[in-house]
């Protein structure tokens, strides 16, 4: 009998990890063409400036003409195709990282340009008492952050943060594709002030395609939870006869069941942390409250499942007595 139930909760800790994979599953969906541009929105378009402005003067201008729009910017380089410069008036998403930490607001606005390294970035590093920095024609940047491996992210690149002070804005702008995460108007305004064309980038299309197409993981979701149900019904059931085999009544009967119960309702909340911390751990979610979220739902489910379960029996004996 002790066998049968290690055996049944150790099925329902079987559900609640494919609940969480689902549910990484569908997060992955959803942020997988955005990942590959780091954390940009379905809103983000792409525009290409050629003329021998620095980047700092284009940040200025938009400084200056959207100081209450969030504006989020990637320059990617079109000579060096593993560099990609950041910007924004604003946090950006916080993207996770094997090391360090990914780019705030405060990184943006001073006069030192930081870097974060994809997990295998290629370009020239220096290491040096605990420091690690990236090498480009003879100056260096200091490196903040390692990115974790995620196959929507190109692990050889590398970023570094620009701005209207910084030695990266003294880069030219015709040499990258200025990618921008704002307002549609926002972004219209800044096409028509340099005469440029507004285009959007491959990963928007293709995510706003697929951003539905996940009734599939929906579904199974469903099944897991029907599964940690019947298995927590048969776990009643089990107790049940344990108290028939004890031939309990009256008050003892209700206090075993009780607290008989209550350690298994307790043993199941372990299971569901427990399932928490592991696929946090080994799984991607953009949103770990909402894996969080899910667990304890399914939790409630399947504990309500059992408690009608013992009711059931409960019930049933006093109107066959």
């Amino acid at each position: 009998m002790k066998f049968k139930k290690i055996f049944l909760l150790f099925i329902i800790f079987l559900a609640m990890l494919g609940m969480g994979s689902m549910l990484s599953n569908i997060q992955s969906d959803e942020a997988n063409q955005l990942l590959e541009a780091y954390g940009l929105s379905n809103n983000t378009r792409y525009i290409k400036i050629k003329n021998d402005q620095n980047i700092s003067t284009f940040v200025r201008y938009l400084e200056q003409k959207f100081p209450k729009n969030k504006i989020q910017l990637h320059l990617a380089s079109n000579r060096k195709d593993k560099q990609t410069l950041i910007w924004s008036n604003k946090d950006v998403l916080t993207l996770p990282t094997e090391a360090g930490r990914y780019f705030t607001s405060d990184d943006f606005k001073g006069r030192v340009s930081f870097g974060v390294l994809g997990l295998n970035a290629n370009v020239k590093q220096y290491k040096t008492q605990g420091n690690q920095y990236i090498v480009l024609n003879n100056k260096y940047y200091t490196v903040i952050g390692t990115l974790k491996h995620y196959r929507q992210m190109k692990q050889n690149g590398y970023y570094l943060t620009t701005g209207s002070k910084q030695p990266t804005g003294q880069f030219k702008l015709r040499n990258y594709v200025i990618i921008i995460d704002s307002s549609t108007r926002v972004i219209r305004q800044i096409a028509a002030h340099y005469g440029v064309k507004v285009k959007t980038p491959s990963f928007v299309k293709s995510h706003q395609s697929h951003q539905f197409s996940v009734i599939k993981e929906i579904l199974l979701i469903g099944v897991f939870i029907l599964i940690a149900g019947i298995s927590n019904l048969i776990l009643a059931f089990l107790d049940w006869q344990t108290v028939k085999q004890t031939h309990l009544s009256g008050g003892l009967l209700r206090n075993w069941l009780l607290n008989h119960g209550i350690r298994t309702i307790l043993t199941e909340i372990l299971l569901v942390f427990g399932a928490y911390f592991f696929l946090c751990w080994r799984a991607f979610f953009s949103k770990p409250d909402h894996l969080l979220l899910l667990l304890l739902v399914s939790w409630i489910i399947i504990s309500i499942i059992y408690s009608y379960g013992i009711f059931y029996r409960v019930r049933k004996e006093k109107l066959d007595a």
